[in-house]
């Protein structure tokens, strides 16, 4: 097994490139599924976290009632709220890579749209948060996962309840145990796993586990999660690995956390906070790199 902890100098050379000669297509196109109506949050805040990392485009279906609520915060984004199969598909087409999970409940179109997702082929994908909990209650909706996993990059992105209820195992043994379950749960699934805990583990498949630094405990507040999929989803859409774009995610994730925390302390940092971070984090990593370049 191989195990890194990535710092500033390795995150930096993992960040996607930019070019001078580039338009908005050049830096990925983005599906996300979030947001069922009494949860517009979490369509806004994985939306904008994604935007503020990069990403060229992003296309959100979510419920209709989150239209406005989405529009006045993230008004680049393109908005639908029609699940119809052709519907999903011609997005998924559109797409370079696709998000689904938070906030889009239980139910059963819920469900429906998850599985249109793990059924589809040639686009990786990230899921997070109910996207999770409906796979860990349905046995079709896991194999269906593994089937996915083999053909295409996937990204799972649990806390540890949500990683209790994927793999039987309780909170206390997972914590205990952080490195052995991310990285026997990532091999049986086939999926990249960021096992999201004080200490954020990521592994994939073939044994390779990162250990994040970042982060504080003022981020242990609602949405969270949330940003941190968008981070992960933007870095996927726009050509990372999917162990890269996992890891690398985490970090800066973390590292918007930390600069929120410096700001408005631990006790008063929210959410929308951190994802306003990102932009001022990735601006550093972009000074440090502009100065080696110059060295």
């Amino acid at each position: 097994m191989k195990k890194w902890i990535l710092k500033r100098q390795e995150i930096i050379k993992l960040l996607p490139e930019r070019k001078d000669d580039s338009n908005k297509g050049t830096y990925g196109k983005l599906l996300i599924i979030a947001g069922r109506h009494e949860c517009a949050g979490a369509a806004i805040l994985s939306t904008l976290a994604a935007m503020r990392c990069g990403l060229g485009m992003v296309k959100v279906i979510s419920d209709k009632g989150n239209f406005q609520p989405l529009m006045s915060i993230v008004p680049e984004a393109l908005f639908s709220s029609d699940t119809s199969a052709d519907s999903i598909q011609e997005s998924l087409s559109w797409a370079d890579a696709a998000l689904i999970g938070p906030g889009i409940g239980m139910d059963e179109k819920a469900e429906e749209l998850l599985l249109a997702l793990l059924k589809s082929r040639g686009i990786p994908l990230a899921v997070d948060a109910d996207g999770l909990n409906l796979i860990s209650q349905d046995h079709t909706l896991m194999l269906l996962l593994k089937e996915k996993a083999r053909t295409d990059p996937v990204i799972l992105t649990p806390h540890l309840m949500e990683m209790s209820r994927l793999c039987g195992k309780t909170i206390s043994w997972l914590k205990e145990h952080r490195e052995e379950a991310a990285t026997e749960y990532s091999r049986q699934y086939g999926a990249v796993i960021a096992l999201k805990d004080a200490i954020t583990v990521t592994a994939a498949p073939d044994g390779e586990l990162i250990i994040n630094t970042t982060g504080n405990n003022g981020m242990s507040t609602a949405g969270s999660g949330d940003v941190l999929s968008g981070v992960i989803a933007s870095f996927l859409a726009q050509g990372c690995k999917a162990l890269e774009a996992a890891g690398l995610g985490v970090y800066i994730h973390g590292a918007a956390g930390d600069m929120a925390a410096a700001r408005y302390g631990v006790r008063g940092m929210k959410a929308l906070d951190i994802a306003e971070s990102l932009a001022t984090v990735l601006m550093q990593c972009d000074r440090i790199k502009d100065k080696e370049k110059e060295a």
